[in-house]
Protein backbone atom coordinates (compact mmCIF):
# COMPACT_ATOMS: atom_id res chain seq x y z
CA UNK A 1 0.00 0.00 0.00
CA UNK A 2 1.10 3.14 -1.19
CA UNK A 3 2.47 6.06 1.02
CA UNK A 4 -0.47 8.92 -0.12
CA UNK A 5 -3.17 6.11 0.29
CA UNK A 6 -2.38 4.95 3.62
CA UNK A 7 -2.29 8.74 4.45
CA UNK A 8 -5.94 9.02 2.72
CA UNK A 9 -7.25 6.39 4.93
CA UNK A 10 -5.52 8.00 8.11
CA UNK A 11 -6.95 11.02 7.07
CA UNK A 12 -10.56 9.50 6.42
CA UNK A 13 -10.69 7.24 9.78
CA UNK A 14 -9.77 10.79 11.51
CA UNK A 15 -12.64 12.65 10.24
CA UNK A 16 -15.29 9.74 10.70
CA UNK A 17 -14.01 9.63 13.96
CA UNK A 18 -14.31 13.47 14.56
CA UNK A 19 -17.65 13.34 13.24
CA UNK A 20 -18.88 10.01 15.25
CA UNK A 21 -17.29 12.44 18.42
CA UNK A 22 -19.31 15.10 17.79
CA UNK A 23 -22.77 13.59 16.83
CA UNK A 24 -22.27 10.54 19.88
CA UNK A 25 -20.17 11.92 22.31
CA UNK A 26 -17.58 10.04 24.02
CA UNK A 27 -18.53 10.69 28.38
CA UNK A 28 -16.00 13.46 28.91
CA UNK A 29 -15.09 14.41 31.95
CA UNK A 30 -17.68 16.94 32.57
CA UNK A 31 -20.55 13.94 32.38
CA UNK A 32 -19.41 11.86 34.57
CA UNK A 33 -20.30 12.30 38.04
CA UNK A 34 -17.95 14.03 40.48
CA UNK A 35 -17.50 13.40 44.04
CA UNK A 36 -16.39 16.76 45.15
CA UNK A 37 -19.78 17.89 43.67
CA UNK A 38 -21.71 15.18 46.03
CA UNK A 39 -19.27 16.21 48.52
CA UNK A 40 -20.78 19.69 48.15
CA UNK A 41 -24.70 18.53 47.94
CA UNK A 42 -24.00 16.84 51.06
CA UNK A 43 -22.32 19.92 52.62
CA UNK A 44 -25.66 21.75 51.77
CA UNK A 45 -28.25 19.24 53.06
CA UNK A 46 -25.91 19.13 56.34
CA UNK A 47 -26.28 23.36 56.40
CA UNK A 48 -30.30 22.87 55.17
CA UNK A 49 -30.88 21.00 58.63
CA UNK A 50 -28.72 22.76 60.74
CA UNK A 51 -30.58 25.63 59.82
CA UNK A 52 -34.42 23.82 59.80
CA UNK A 53 -34.03 25.05 55.91
CA UNK A 54 -35.60 22.72 53.83
CA UNK A 55 -35.09 25.04 50.74
CA UNK A 56 -31.51 24.83 50.53
CA UNK A 57 -31.27 21.97 49.22
CA UNK A 58 -35.36 20.87 48.08
CA UNK A 59 -33.95 20.67 44.66
CA UNK A 60 -32.12 17.88 44.88
CA UNK A 61 -35.13 15.41 45.43
CA UNK A 62 -36.16 13.01 43.61
CA UNK A 63 -39.18 11.80 41.91
CA UNK A 64 -39.25 9.66 45.35
CA UNK A 65 -37.21 9.93 48.24
CA UNK A 66 -37.38 7.60 51.32
CA UNK A 67 -37.73 9.14 54.16
CA UNK A 68 -37.66 7.66 57.77
CA UNK A 69 -38.21 10.09 60.88
CA UNK A 70 -37.84 9.62 64.34
CA UNK A 71 -41.41 10.79 64.55
CA UNK A 72 -42.87 7.92 62.71
CA UNK A 73 -43.47 9.20 59.09
CA UNK A 74 -41.54 6.30 56.91
CA UNK A 75 -42.18 6.04 53.38
CA UNK A 76 -41.20 7.25 50.04
CA UNK A 77 -42.30 10.84 49.11
CA UNK A 78 -42.49 12.48 45.92
CA UNK A 79 -40.32 15.97 46.22
CA UNK A 80 -43.31 18.18 47.22
CA UNK A 81 -44.14 15.45 50.27
CA UNK A 82 -40.31 14.89 50.99
CA UNK A 83 -39.90 19.03 51.55
CA UNK A 84 -43.12 19.62 53.53
CA UNK A 85 -42.58 16.02 55.41
CA UNK A 86 -39.10 17.65 56.24
CA UNK A 87 -39.86 21.20 56.94
CA UNK A 88 -42.66 20.37 59.42
CA UNK A 89 -41.08 17.78 60.88
CA UNK A 90 -37.85 20.47 61.43
CA UNK A 91 -40.27 23.10 62.77
CA UNK A 92 -41.25 20.41 65.44
CA UNK A 93 -37.83 18.93 66.10
CA UNK A 94 -36.12 22.34 66.19
CA UNK A 95 -31.96 21.51 65.23
CA UNK A 96 -29.87 23.51 67.83
CA UNK A 97 -26.26 21.43 66.43
CA UNK A 98 -26.15 19.37 63.33
CA UNK A 99 -22.77 18.22 61.72
CA UNK A 100 -21.97 15.38 59.19
CA UNK A 101 -19.55 13.28 61.17
CA UNK A 102 -18.59 10.89 58.02
CA UNK A 103 -18.74 11.73 54.29
CA UNK A 104 -18.02 8.87 51.71
CA UNK A 105 -18.09 11.15 48.46
CA UNK A 106 -16.08 9.28 46.13
CA UNK A 107 -18.40 6.23 45.11
CA UNK A 108 -21.49 5.50 43.15
CA UNK A 109 -23.97 5.88 45.61
CA UNK A 110 -22.29 8.80 47.88
CA UNK A 111 -23.45 8.90 51.53
CA UNK A 112 -22.99 10.52 55.13
CA UNK A 113 -23.72 10.42 58.71
CA UNK A 114 -24.11 13.00 61.84
CA UNK A 115 -25.77 13.70 64.35
CA UNK A 116 -28.60 15.69 64.36
CA UNK A 117 -29.23 17.80 68.66
CA UNK A 118 -32.74 18.72 68.38
CA UNK A 119 -34.95 20.52 70.61
CA UNK A 120 -38.74 19.55 71.32
CA UNK A 121 -40.85 21.54 73.37
CA UNK A 122 -37.99 22.74 75.66
CA UNK A 123 -36.86 18.81 76.17
CA UNK A 124 -33.58 18.24 74.00
CA UNK A 125 -32.74 15.53 72.10
CA UNK A 126 -29.85 13.55 69.50
CA UNK A 127 -30.79 11.88 66.64
CA UNK A 128 -28.56 9.97 64.04
CA UNK A 129 -28.69 11.27 60.61
CA UNK A 130 -28.26 9.00 57.14
CA UNK A 131 -28.39 10.79 53.74
CA UNK A 132 -27.31 9.10 50.57
CA UNK A 133 -27.01 9.92 46.75
CA UNK A 134 -27.78 8.84 43.68
CA UNK A 135 -26.43 9.73 40.13
CA UNK A 136 -29.42 9.95 37.89
CA UNK A 137 -30.59 12.08 34.56
CA UNK A 138 -27.10 14.01 34.86
CA UNK A 139 -27.63 15.31 38.56
CA UNK A 140 -27.14 14.30 41.59
CA UNK A 141 -30.65 13.21 43.58
CA UNK A 142 -31.25 12.55 47.32
CA UNK A 143 -32.45 9.10 47.52
CA UNK A 144 -32.95 8.76 51.41
CA UNK A 145 -32.43 10.72 54.85
CA UNK A 146 -33.25 8.89 57.52
CA UNK A 147 -33.19 10.62 60.84
CA UNK A 148 -33.23 8.37 64.01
Amino acid sequence: MGTRKKIFLLFLFIINYSILGYVFPINSQQEKPSSKEARNILLKIEEGINSGRVDLFSNFFGEKTYLSLVNGHTGYFSSSQAYYVLKDFLTIYKPYNFKLTSIVANTTNPFASGILRYSIKGIRGNAMVFISLKYLDDRWIITQITIN
